[in-house]
């Protein structure tokens, strides 16, 4: 009796381990994983503070600047559409120049102007250059003015961003998978005996290999609902420290990573119990002791 119940012991003992290293793995996966949905979340706000200033002719009539206030803001790039008149911006010049050099002026230097923000897909310097092409045969704008540089720029080092977070993840799944592979490999390592007596009274590898499965399935299942429980309560309490943390990743980006590790979670585990069991499956009785 004590035997046996040592024996469940250290069963369950194995099977503690097993959760807990696979959990800390996936852990990290999921830490990756919502490292690369802020790095999304901040491109797109960065791409969406890029745009052009659209000058507007200083004798520009009324009529044409109405046209131009209706025509911009529906355009299918234009995310955003700011007027301001030549008064707005002497206004807020003068909180830099100051009301006395303001003062001095003779004559308003400054056109009516348009400060466009373009949708994230239109946030590239090709993009731009087109849209300035088109616009620039209205007459009633006088220049279009752009930072193609600071746009290629940022654009550049976004897409460099991205590539080294794909190339983690990428680098952690192969990690993880060799780590889950080992941690369970040593779980049925503890148990190759049986597999081998199992096979001695006629028992089908199909037969054999189940129980070793389903124990896969149950740890990758549990080990990811710990990591995505981990990863949730991180989000809430990161949220509650800072809202704009909230804003930059969504509960559905979340919920999509918490699957998706508990996924991953059970099909690596199930690869890796069937991997091992195999190996032993081919074994001999002499080659247990050397393995």
């Amino acid at each position: 009796m004590t035997k046996k119940k040592s024996t469940r012991l250290s069963a369950f003992g194995s099977r503690i381990t097993t959760v807990i290293s696979v959990a800390l793995v996936l852990l990290i996966l999921g830490i990756i994983a919502m490292a690369g949905l802020l790095a999304r979340s901040g491109a797109e706000q960065i791409r969406s503070n890029m745009g052009f200033i659209v000058k507007v002719q200083r004798d520009a009539a009324p009529d044409e600047i109405n046209r131009l206030k209706q025509q911009l803001p529906a355009m299918p790039y234009t995310a955003s559409a700011v007027y301001a008149s030549p008064e707005q911006i002497l206004q807020e010049e003068s909180q830099y120049l100051g009301e006395a050099a303001a003062e001095m002026l003779d004559i308003n230097p400054y056109n009516p102007e348009f400060d466009i923000k373009v949708k994230s897909e239109y946030a590239s310097a090709d993009s731009i250059e087109a849209i300035r092409r088109s616009l620039g045969t209205d007459p009633a704008i006088e220049e279009i003015i752009t930072a193609p540089l600071t746009i290629s720029n940022v654009n550049f080092f976004v897409s460099r961003i991205t590539w080294i977070l794909l190339g983690i993840a990428g680098a952690l799944l192969l990690i993880s998978f060799v780590l889950i592979n080992n941690t369970v490999y040593l779980a049925v390592y503890s148990r190759r005996f049986i597999i081998h007596t199992m096979k001695l009274v006629g028992a089908t590898p199909g037969f054999i290999r189940r129980p070793f499965l389903l124990a896969g399935v149950a740890s990758g299942l549990v080990a990811g609902a710990v990591a995505a429980g981990i990863l949730s309560a991180s989000q809430f309490w990161l949220a509650s420290l800072d809202p704009l943390f909230a804003q930059s990743l969504h509960w559905p980006d979340m919920v999509m990573i918490c699957a998706g590790i508990i996924l991953a979670g059970v099909l690596i585990c199930t690869l890796a119990s069937a991997l091992a069991t195999n190996r032993y499956l081919r074994s001999g009785y002499d080659e247990m002791f050397m393995k």
